[in-house]
C-alpha cells in the first residue's frame, strides 16, 4: 500500500513538473513579442530577456533608444548582428514598420504620438532608419523610388488602380506576400497580405529605396576592408564613387557593383567633363547632415557648402559662395544637362534665391536641407515646383 502512495506521489509530482515546464514553454513562445507599457526603456526589456540593448534594438530596426507605448518589439535569443548590407538593413526596416502594428490611422500625420497615413508611417519608418527622402504623398514615392522585380524586405509595395499608374496607397514590404500599412481598409496600422480579397482589385508594383549592393561605411572600416568584404579592388570602388582619396566618413554610401543605384543621370549628356564624378561622389554623401554656414561634411553643409564640397573634392574651382552667388555667377538656360545647378526662391520666407541642387536627370536633383540632409528630391513635386526659379548653367572651363 505505501509503495502505491510513493508511486502515485512520485507520479504527481512528475506531473507538476511536467505542467510547470510545459508552461513555461509556452510563456517563452508567447514572449516572441513584447508590447512596450509606460516607463519602459531599451534598457529594462532587454533585462527583463537578459540580452543585449544594441541587440534588442537591432532586431527591430530602432533607430535610437526612443520607445513608444503599444510599440511591439520582437523578441529573439539568436539574433545575428548586420553587417550592413541593404538586405539587412531592409529586414530592420521591415521589423521597425511592424512594431507600430495597432498605432492609429490619422490623415495628413506621420508620428507615433499622433498616427499614421499610409505615406506618413512611409517617411516615419525610412527616414528614422537614414534613408534620406522628403515628406511627400504615396504618389510621390511611387515616382521617386526605383523599380525592382525581386522585392525584399524594406522595399515599398504600390496598389495602382488596374489600367493607370495612380497609386492609391502603399505600405512597406515584408516579404512572403506580408506587408505593413497604415489603415487602408482598417482603423490602425495593420501587418496585411497580398492575398487579401480587399486588394485584388488592384495592380501591385513595388519599389526600392534600400539597393542591394550599396554599402554603409562603419566606424574604422577602410577600403582595403571593404574590398576585401566583397571581393571587389579598391580601384574600382574608388572608381564607381569618383572617391579623390582612399579616405571615407563614416555614414558615406558606397556603390559596389557595377550598375548605378540611381541611374537618372545615366542617359543624360554631361554639362561638363567630371559631371558624372561629381554626381557620383554627391550620392556617398546621402544623409549627411545640415548646418548653415558650412561646407564639411565631417560638421555638415548648408546648400552651397554642398555644391562647393562636391565639386571641390572633383578638382573643380568653385568659389565658395550662397545659393544666390551661384545664381548671379552661372548662364540661365531651360535645357539642363546632368551636373548643371537648379536654383529655387523663397524657400526661407524671403523672395531671394536661397536654395541650389545638382540637376541629376529626369527631372531629379540632388541637394541637402535641414530636416533631412543631402537627399535626392523630384522637381515635380508640389513644393519644388512651386519654389523653382531656374537652371543654371555649370562652365565647360570650370574643370
Amino acid at each position: 500500500m505505501a509503495k502505491k502512495i510513493i508511486g502515485s506521489m512520485l507520479l504527481l509530482l512528475i506531473g507538476m513538473v511536467s505542467l510547470s515546464f510545459l508552461s513555461g514553454l509556452k510563456v517563452e513562445a508567447a514572449d516572441r513579442v513584447h508590447t512596450v507599457s509606460s516607463q519602459e526603456t531599451v534598457e529594462s526589456i532587454a533585462a527583463i530577456y537578459d540580452i543585449s540593448t544594441e541587440q534588442l534594438m537591432n532586431m527591430n530596426g530602432l533607430p535610437d533608444g526612443k520607445l513608444y507605448i503599444g510599440q511591439k518589439l520582437t523578441i529573439q535569443t539568436a539574433y545575428i548582428p548586420s553587417n550592413y548590407q541593404w538586405s539587412e538593413r531592409g529586414k530592420q526596416i521591415g521589423n521597425y514598420a511592424k512594431s507600430f502594428t495597432g498605432f492609429n490611422k490619422t490623415a495628413g500625420e506621420e508620428t507615433p504620438i499622433k498616427g499614421f497615413d499610409s505615406s506618413g508611417l512611409i517617411h516615419w519608418v525610412l527616414s528614422r532608419q537614414k534613408v534620406p527622402i522628403d515628406r511627400m504623398s504615396v504618389e510621390g514615392y511611387y515616382k521617386q523610388g526605383m523599380d525592382t522585380k525581386a522585392p525584399k524586405a524594406g522595399d515599398i509595395i504600390f496598389f495602382l488602380e488596374k489600367g493607370s499608374s495612380k497609386a492609391v496607397t502603399a505600405g512597406i514590404y515584408l516579404g512572403g506576400y506580408q506587408f505593413v500599412n497604415s489603415g487602408y481598409g482598417a482603423e490602425t496600422v495593420q501587418v496585411r497580405s497580398t492575398t487579401e480579397n480587399y486588394f485584388a482589385q488592384y495592380e501591385v508594383e513595388y519599389k526600392t529605396y534600400t539597393p542591394k549592393g550599396e554599402h554603409v561605411v562603419q566606424n574604422n572600416e577602410t577600403l582595403k576592408s571593404i574590398s576585401e568584404n566583397y571581393g571587389v579592388s579598391v580601384d574600382t570602388i574608388k572608381k564607381r564613387n569618383a572617391l579623390p582619396t582612399d579616405s571615407l566618413m563614416q555614414g558615406q554610401y558606397l556603390q559596389i557593383y557595377s550598375n548605378p543605384l540611381y541611374p537618372f543621370y545615366t542617359n543624360q549628356e554631361a554639362s561638363y567633363d567630371k559631371a558624372y564624378d561629381v554626381i557620383k561622389y554627391a550620392y556617398t554623401l546621402r544623409g549627411f547632415t545640415y548646418v548653415f554656414g558650412e561646407y564639411d561634411p565631417m560638421i555638415g553643409m548648408d546648400c552651397s557648402g554642398f555644391i562647393y564640397w562636391a565639386m571641390k573634392e572633383q578638382g573643380i574651382s568653385l568659389k565658395r559662395g550662397s545659393a544666390a552667388d551661384y545664381y548671379s555667377s552661372l548662364p540661365e538656360l531651360s535645357d539642363p544637362k546632368a551636373g548643371d545647378l537648379v536654383f529655387f526662391r523663397d524657400t526661407d520666407l524671403s523672395q531671394e534665391i536661397t536654395h541650389v541642387g545638382i540637376y541629376l536627370g529626369d527631372g531629379r536633383f540632388i541637394h541637402t536641407t535641414r530636416n533631412t540632409g543631402v537627399h535626392i528630391s523630384d522637381l515635380t513635386s508640389s513644393y519644388f515646383t512651386q519654389k523653382f526659379e531656374s537652371f543654371g548653367q555649370v562652365h565647360a572651363d570650370m574643370d
